[in-house]
């Protein structure tokens, strides 16, 4: 699988993962409450720990399932398939219709609120989009599960992240065309994941999930780091996992998002958002991943954890995320790991 978003923990898994291991052996179950792509909640699966995992938007949940419950062999004869490749050769080969993306989202659509069209796909792209959209509805409506529905969805995401004409989000879209977003979209069968343990995938946010949390040994918590919300970087895709159709608002067509927005996300909320959440929280151990240049400072955020028992930290270099594709040396950062002991 492939991701490209903000904060993805995907060449720190091992490293996380290896600390947990290090602070406690009595670690059995695992709660990741904003998971994103669900890369570090697939380690804590792969290192045998049981997960608890979610995240506020809907479309990071759906990454999360396939990597801890798509596993098992969904029954696509339902809707006339008879298993999972059958049904995305047939969804690969449908033609495009001119529905929300065409209209909304690609070069040769005409947006509802008369604002020149949005190039985030070609027309192509964004009708293939529409027709798979609404072929996985029919679907679901004729009894396909949820499960298996939902994979298609995770596909799809995939798949259209694989040739969105933008620079690494979708704030908003690049005037020239690149080679990827002029291929046609194609879906790919995702590989399934042996899955002994019976992981939990949620969607909410961690203060409404804290039964939940609450339920396991530790708890790893990945909140945003910087001012971009990810309700609005990326809400092509959560359109797409929520299987709606928004109005889309501005030259950009973003849905609204501000329902999902996080105090992470700003300096004056950020600590305050910290303290309520560890209050909630009641587990023996706590990981936080922070970046050095995040909302709130390491020794601000040393001193919030100081409150609620002994903290440590790991700390490893990193190159920052660049969302504007412009390439050339990127700015070395430092990733911390904090580690809340409260035993």
């Amino acid at each position: 699988m492939s991701y490209r978003y903000l904060g993805n923990k995907t060449k720190l898994t091992s490293w996380i993962c290896a600390t947990v291991a290090e602070k406690s052996t009595a670690v059995a179950r695992i709660a990741d409450p904003m998971c994103g792509t669900g890369a570090v909640a697939e380690a804590f699966a792969r290192s045998g720990y049981t997960v608890v995992a979610s995240d506020v938007l809907k479309f990071p949940t759906l990454h999360a399932k396939a990597r801890l419950q798509f596993d098992r062999l969904y029954d696509f004869t339902i809707v006339g398939h008879p298993g999972y490749r059958s049904a995305i050769n047939e969804l690969n080969g449908l033609s495009p219709i001119e529905g929300f993306f065409w209209r909304e989202y690609s070069a040769d659509g005409v947006p509802e609120n008369g604002v020149d069209p949005r190039r985030y796909f070609t027309g192509d792209n964004a009708g293939k989009i529409d027709a798979m959209r609404q072929k996985i509805a029919d679907w679901r409506a004729k009894g396909l599960s949820e499960g298996a529905a939902d994979l298609l969805l995770h596909d799809l995401i995939l798949a259209t992240n694989r040739v969105a004409n933008i620079t690494g989000t979708y704030g908003y879209f690049r005037s020239t065309w690149n080679r990827e977003c002029l291929q046609p979209i194609q879906l790919v069968q995702s590989s399934m994941i042996p899955c002994k343990a019976d992981h939990a995938i949620f969607n909410g946010r961690a203060e409404d999930l804290i039964d939940e949390i609450n339920t396991c040994d530790a708890c790893y918590l990945d909140p945003p780091y910087t001012k971009r919300q990810y309700g609005g970087n990326y809400h092509i895709l959560e359109t797409i996992a929520q299987e709606d159709m928004p109005v889309p608002a501005g030259q950009g067509g973003l849905r609204d998002w501000k329902k999902k927005a996080s105090d992470f996300c700003y300096r004056r909320k950020a600590p305050a958002a910290f303290q309520s959440l560890l209050k909630l929280i009641d587990v023996p151990l706590v990981f936080i991943s922070y970046s050095n240049d995040g909302q709130v400072s390491p020794e601000e955020l040393q001193s919030i954890l100081d409150q609620f028992g002994a903290v440590s930290r790991k700390t490893v270099p990193f190159a920052r995320f660049d969302s504007n594709g412009r390439g050339g040396a990127k700015q070395q950062l430092e990733e911390h790991l904090y580690i809340l002991d409260r035993r």
